[in-house]
């Protein structure tokens, strides 16, 4: 059964502060609420029919609208399939407004390293960033550099509330039919993809510049998704991470 979706924001500056969306389906209406990058609070309500639910919906958006939040998504969801080259575009668009949010808010720091992060159920995302000054104030040394949960920055992360609530419809008890296996490999595929297509677009950089900055895509508490590594880096910070690991066979 396809439903209809909508998710509403207030901003603070550029960033998402807090959010609103609904979600109907049938006779059913769900709702949620919150700060960005949170779960927020959710209701569900069902009506005698399709049409009062719809009605109830419409009702919902016009409200958050008289209320002051910005309508940011309006989608039709098909619960068998999961809009991954969505995400991809999500994903890319905050993690660009990430990075340049780290380098603003740090103008001091020589920003070269940048991640993305997510966890092994596929629900959360976010980002982390180092400098090379926070790399040699490290205790940790190199290791700090391939853990982006020891990395000094995280400025920029409700860029990705909306990346975020497009997981969370997994996760919810909506409905929902696509296999779990698919769905984590195609969302940690497309968080890769979106890394790849900006540094295609040089946003990390060029040339030296860009030998000199690692991209990493990390999941927490689980083992690394195998090629990301390679795919998001040149030849130079490969062998800089293929050095760093034969250092503890030594």
């Amino acid at each position: 059964m396809h439903s209809n979706y909508n998710l509403f924001y207030t901003f603070d500056g550029d960033q998402p502060a807090h959010f609103q969306e609904a979600r109907v389906f049938g006779t059913t209406v769900w709702t949620a609420a919150g700060a960005a990058m949170t779960w927020g609070a959710e209701t569900r309500k069902d009506y005698a029919s399709e049409a009062e639910a719809q009605a109830a919906y419409v009702a919902h958006g016009e409200a958050a609208l008289a209320d002051g939040y910005i309508l940011a998504r309006a989608m039709v969801i098909d619960p068998a399939v999961f809009d991954f080259a969505l995400l991809q575009t999500l994903v890319a668009q905050a993690a660009r407004l990430a990075f340049d949010c780290v380098r603003r808010v740090h103008p001091d720091q020589h920003i070269d390293a940048f991640a993305l992060v997510s966890d092994d159920s596929a629900m959360t995302i976010g980002c982390m960033a180092n400098s090379s000054e926070a790399l040699v104030a490290s205790e940790y040394g190199e290791e700090m550099l391939w853990n982006p949960a020891e990395w000094a920055f995280d400025d920029g992360g409700a860029y990705f509330d909306s990346a975020y609530r497009l997981l969370l419809q997994a996760h919810r008890g909506l409905p929902f039919d696509v296999a779990f296996a698919t769905f984590r490999a195609g969302v940690f595929d497309a968080c890769i993809a979106a890394l790849a297509q900006l540094d295609a677009e040089g946003c990390f950089g060029t040339g030296a510049q860009r030998n000199q900055t690692v991209l990493l895509f990390e999941v927490s508490d689980s083992e690394p998704v195998e090629g990301a590594l390679a795919r998001l880096n040149p030849p130079a910070v490969v062998a800089r991470f293929e050095a760093w690991m034969a250092s503890w066979a030594d």
